[in-house]
């Protein structure tokens, strides 16, 4: 029993850490690109200081670099963080691996043992029978309402993960948004609408994720789309960035303040979910446990 009660240990380790390693390679991928991005948008931002074009754009612009160099360095700050977590997860995972691997060769002659004596007394009609059989339809059941929790457990994680990346753009758009609400000209309204556009493809992609979800979410009641259904406007883009105007300034702000708003709902209910899973998963583990020290009882006389 002790032994089994271990096998089930190590087995839930090595399952929460590859969704881990997964959720920690998919935050890499994504600030190694944020990372490229920012990069590549301070660059041709310094080239323009040190040309003509700071004549025309000049208002702001020492801020706007100030604000793109912080930005830039917390996007680099943030990829080497995921990356640590990365490797530290995935070296964590390879010995939960490794040891789950030396357990499993362990129980495996015992186990070929009892499933030759289950077919003896199966084919011998054996009072014993009847109940093994049961047992074997019971464990088969939970195998697969633990295989469909798991999974839920995984797209709860892609959820999470999802829910960061978004807060962190929105953030973001919230700083350029009041850069250029204080004046920041041309260049601040073009950063602004280009967090914007990374915003709502942050959103659509987190809806994506909590898609998997949405039995799960109607359980706790209603929320709201974290995309804000607005789609980004040519004219109003145009009037703001070129022309400077107060009324697209405040309206860019305050789509960017309403999505910021919809994030905590969506968070309360994906820690409810993440709770009741993880209560479900230990239910179905100890109800396994008892179906398989019954069988081995059954067994051993």
């Amino acid at each position: 029993m002790a032994a089994r009660q271990e096998q089930r240990g190590v087995d839930a380790t090595v399952s929460r850490l590859q969704r881990q390693v997964d959720a920690l390679y998919a935050e890499t991928r994504h600030f190694a690109g944020r990372l490229a991005e920012l990069s590549d948008r301070l660059d041709r931002l310094e080239a323009r200081s040190r040309s003509w074009f700071r004549l025309l754009v000049s208002r702001g612009l020492d801020e706007q670099l100030e604000v793109l160099r912080l930005e830039t360095d917390e996007a680099e700050d943030r990829l080497n963080e995921a990356r640590r977590k990365f490797e530290s997860a995935r070296d964590e995972l390879d010995q939960a691996r490794s040891r789950q691997e030396e357990l499993a060769a362990t129980s495996a002659d015992y186990e070929i043992a009892l499933q030759d004596k289950e077919k003896r007394l199966l084919a011998a009609a054996d009072p014993r029978a009847g109940r093994l059989g049961e047992i074997a339809a019971e464990q088969e059941q939970q195998a697969v309402v633990l295989q469909d929790t798991d999974d839920l457990l995984t797209s709860l994680g892609w959820s999470d993960r999802a829910l960061d990346t978004l807060e962190h753009l929105i953030g973001s758009a919230r700083r350029w948004a009041t850069a250029d609400l204080a004046g920041g000209g041309v260049l601040a309204g073009k950063a602004k609408y280009d967090e914007l556009a990374a915003v709502g493809n942050a959103a659509a992609y987190a809806e994506q994720c909590l898609a998997r979800l949405k039995d799960e979410l109607q359980v706790y009641g209603e929320r709201q789309s974290l995309e804000t259904g607005v789609p980004l406007d040519t004219r109003a883009r145009f009037l703001d960035v070129w022309m400077d105007h107060p009324y697209a300034d405040l309206r860019s702000f305050l789509r960017i303040m309403e999505a910021q708003h919809r994030l905590p709902r969506t968070r309360s209910l994906l820690q409810q979910i993440g709770d009741d899973l993880r209560q479900r998963r230990a239910e179905i583990l100890t109800a396994t446990d008892q179906l398989t020290a019954e069988r081995q009882h059954l067994l051993a006389d």
